[in-house]
């Protein structure tokens, strides 16, 4: 008895802090920021800006090539791109920069249509590295869903398609929280 009222506080404990970590993260509740993607390709446009979104959920999930857990998800979110056509836009943000030297790194490029060719998937990529440090995008995958009005619902480490189901239906799941390199 003891060790099932145990395992009920836990659980319950467990499950009000993953709802509450959402709230906290800073973005979360705000106008998504303000900014300019000026490389952006397979999409019908090559350069976007958050009101190119107004009317749709936008998903920006930025990645790096050295993040297997975003290339394994690529698949997943090219799926839930295609079931949720019209309704929501999935656009890869793909880090150009380098942590650990000035010089860009180009080869991001590259390495994402082999993905595209090897996977199978059509999904649109802005390449860009301000808004990694705009936001101090450190660990990836970092994700954050925008509602069609431009606000920021949520930043998490991955979204499936019942996530997406739910924040279309008005409903907010419980995502996993993704920190910047501000721990926010």
């Amino acid at each position: 008895m003891n060790k099932l009222i145990i395992t009920l506080l836990c659980v319950s404990c467990f499950g009000t802090a993953g709802a509450q970590s959402q709230k906290q993260h800073s973005l979360t509740g705000s106008p998504c920021p303000d900014f300019r993607f000026n490389e952006v390709k397979y999409f019908r446009k090559d350069n976007v800006s958050p009101a190119d979104f107004k009317g749709q959920w936008l998903i920006l999930d930025f990645w790096n090539k050295h993040c297997g857990n975003c290339i394994e998800k690529m698949p997943a979110t090219d799926s839930l791109q295609h079931r949720f056509a019209g309704k929501v836009q999935v656009l890869l943000v793909g880090y150009t920069g380098s942590m650990y030297t000035h010089r860009p790194d180009k080869s991001i490029r590259e390495f994402y249509s082999g993905i595209r060719e090897r996977m199978h998937v059509n999904l649109p990529i802005a390449y860009d590295s301000v808004m990694f440090d705009k936001l101090s995008i450190g660990p990836c995958p970092y994700i954050v869903v925008v509602d069609p009005k431009g606000v920021v619902r949520a930043v998490t480490t991955g979204i499936k398609a019942n996530d997406m189901a739910d924040f279309l239906a008005g409903r907010q799941p419980v995502l996993e929280k993704a920190t910047n390199r501000k721990g926010r």
